[in-house]
């Protein structure tokens, strides 16, 4: 009797399971953009968490700052005279101080993660439809930021100019930075490698 062949062996899409793997192990896909090694949604959180805890610092700081200058003048008419009472006064000072602080930071955490947020999403949503990550994504990103912020917030045409601009800078920075990177690890901008071409082929 015919002998039947036997199974074909199953056949394995390389790419999709370098895909699984790099999932498991936190990487990022190949198909992935990325930006310092980090894929878009890791990098939003961390962008994100960042920006609370840099305005939580600020605004700590200024909040504390403001509360100790505000209990000075409150209590400068009614000062202690006995060493009990500079006790109590310094405790609930510094009391004061750190509440104010808390509260205030909390107040510019808020506003400075949704900002950051804002600029990493808005970033990688123009490097997924452009399929690059460049500088140009991060300016386009930190310039539609500012204006958002502008809005938001209704500032004077003035602040809006400057708010761009901030956006701008700041996008310019993030983005060279981060092609500055790509080149050093051998993954050149196109943009760089268009002017590279365009050089070569000048007689």
């Amino acid at each position: 009797p015919p002998l039947d062949s036997p199974p074909e062996p199953p056949v394995f899409d390389s790419s999709n399971q370098k895909n699984v793997l790099a999932g498991a192990m936190g990487k990022p896909a190949e198909h992935e953009l990325t930006r310092a090694g980090v894929a878009p949604q890791p990098r939003l959180v961390l962008m994100t968490t960042i920006g609370s805890m840099w305005g939580f610092a600020i605004g700590s700081y200024l909040g504390g700052k403001q509360t100790a200058f505000q209990y000075l003048a409150e209590n400068a008419h009614k000062l202690p005279t006995t060493v009990q009472g500079w006790y109590f006064y310094h405790r609930t000072k510094n009391y004061k101080v750190i509440l104010g602080g808390v509260k205030r930071g909390a107040k510019m955490a808020i506003p400075t993660g949704a900002i950051c947020l804002t600029y990493g999403a808005i970033e990688a949503g123009i490097d997924d439809i452009r399929k690059e990550a460049d500088v140009f994504n991060s300016v386009a990103a930190g310039m539609g930021t500012g204006f958002l912020f502008s809005a938001m917030t209704k500032l004077s045409r003035n602040s809006l100019k400057r708010s761009v601009m901030v956006g701008i800078y700041g996008g310019l920075v993030a983005g060279g930075l981060n092609d500055l990177h790509r080149t050093i690890s051998g993954d050149t901008p196109s943009y760089i490698k268009w002017l590279k071409g365009e050089i070569g082929d000048d007689p």
